[in-house]
């Protein structure tokens, strides 16, 4: 489960930028919260969800995630039989370029995830390709007193291992390779594999990536999936009774996936392309197997412009099977870019869940909580406002029309 996100000089974002999946302390959906492991430590959200305009930093908040994931597992899935169908890896990046400054200096990731085994802090800082800095750490759970104990440090090629990884090979070690990727190619340690484990399971959708269709065909095809899948369908009145996956030769020796729905029309099945469907349809058949996926694994499901193509009520239903505990036991969580406002709204998300990015006067993009907004008096925003009104009237600054004021004031109208 993720707890908290840092990153620095990644892309649009020059300044250290927080993503927080830690829940605040407010009343609104308590019961939708992933319980903590002891007094410890704290709750979780199960959701949450970026608005803002287009060039606003959305996609790059949720690419520097995605970044950071990648440079851990493709060092993994080249050297050992380690695949994540759902892992729509991101490999290249860009520090902000918009300074003399930033563009040449190291870009900083820095993540907390819990485990059923610990809270682990991993940071790793780049420049280009070359490691400059990593650390691994955890704290126990559950446990009587929080006590963090260090499993490796690195810093200018020079590696500390805690009493775990005593026995770690630490000599000549690749510039370009992440010492958790050595760890986990090379050594069975019970952390590693912890550790290595949360990032397998993050689920990352990327609709950008040319050979999607043939990774989700191929996961929709698994005799596990189509029952649960086809269920779903038939909650959302979706006239799908059954799809087959193909496999064709076009002419040639190259094989090629086909995908067909059938429909039972006055109790006749009659069969379509996939490119027959809806693309909303589509869409929903593309995104439900990493949601699947994620709820039984107890995973992250990380997606840009999930809204895109699909009615509001089937968003606000993917939303309520990651906030219902009974459909989430396995306390999975979702996170995503979204332009639909018709969700932001105070009997869906929590104030903590919704999640503003905008660029600032230097063109340096921002990140910022609806909680985290508050007005000249140092009050935040009621639970009990029109958030998607006030959001268009630019009091939260990330609307698409108005430019960005952070202070806001007035009634809650």
């Amino acid at each position: 489960m993720l707890c908290q996100f840092r990153f620095k000089n990644f892309s649009s974002y020059r300044d250290e930028t927080v993503f927080d999946m830690q829940a605040a302390d407010i009343e609104e959906f308590r019961d939708s919260l992933i319980p903590p492991p002891g007094d410890h430590f704290s709750s979780l959200l199960p959701v949450s969800v970026i608005f803002g305009p287009n060039s606003g930093g959305k996609s790059n908040a949720i690419n520097a995630l995605a970044c950071l994931i990648s440079r851990i597992i493709i060092p993994i899935m080249t050297s050992i039989d380690y695949h994540n169908p759902f892992g729509m890896y991101l490999n290249k990046y860009e520090p902000f370029l918009l300074d003399e400054v930033s563009k040449n200096s190291p870009t900083e990731f820095e993540v907390f995830f819990r485990t059923d085994n610990g809270q682990y802090q991993y940071q790793l800082s780049l420049l280009g390709d070359v490691v400059v800095t990593e650390s691994l750490s955890y704290v126990k759970t559950p446990c009587k007193r929080r006590r963090t104990t260090l499993l490796f440090d690195r810093e200018n090629g020079k590696i500390e291992l805690g009493t775990a990884l005593k026995h770690a090979n630490t000599q000549n070690i690749s510039s370009t390779i992440p010492y958790l990727s050595f760890l986990s190619i090379n050594y069975a340690f019970s952390e590693i594999r912890d550790v290595i484990d949360w990032f397998g399971r993050c689920c990352i959708v990327n609709f950008g990536i040319s050979d999607r269709d043939h990774r989700f065909y191929t996961i929709l095809n698994d005799p596990k999936m189509k029952p649960m899948l086809l269920d779903i369908l038939s909650d959302l009145d979706i006239p799908i009774s059954d799809y087959d996956i193909l496999e064709e030769t076009d002419g040639g020796n190259k094989k090629k996936l086909r995908f067909t729905t059938t429909h039972m029309v006055h109790e006749r099945p009659y069969q379509l392309d996939i490119h027959n469907e809806s693309e909303g349809t589509a869409k929903l058949l593309s995104i439900l197997p990493g949601v699947i996926t994620s709820l039984a694994s107890g995973g992250f499901l990380l997606v840009d412009e999930l809204d895109a193509k699909l009615h509001p009520q089937l968003l606000r239903y993917l939303i309520k099977l990651y906030t219902n505990p009974a459909l989430n036991p396995n306390h999975a969580q979702l996170v995503f870019t979204c332009h639909d406002i018709s969700i932001m709204k105070n009997d869906l998300l929590r104030r903590d869940e919704i999640w503003f990015a905008a660029q600032n006067d230097e063109s340096s993009s921002e990140l910022w909580s609806l909680y985290d907004i508050q007005d000249v008096n140092g009050n935040r925003v009621k639970n009990t406002a029109a958030y998607d009104r006030q959001y268009l009237a630019g009091r939260y600054g990330a609307d698409p029309y108005l430019k960005k004021m952070m202070n806001w004031g007035g009634s809650d109208a």
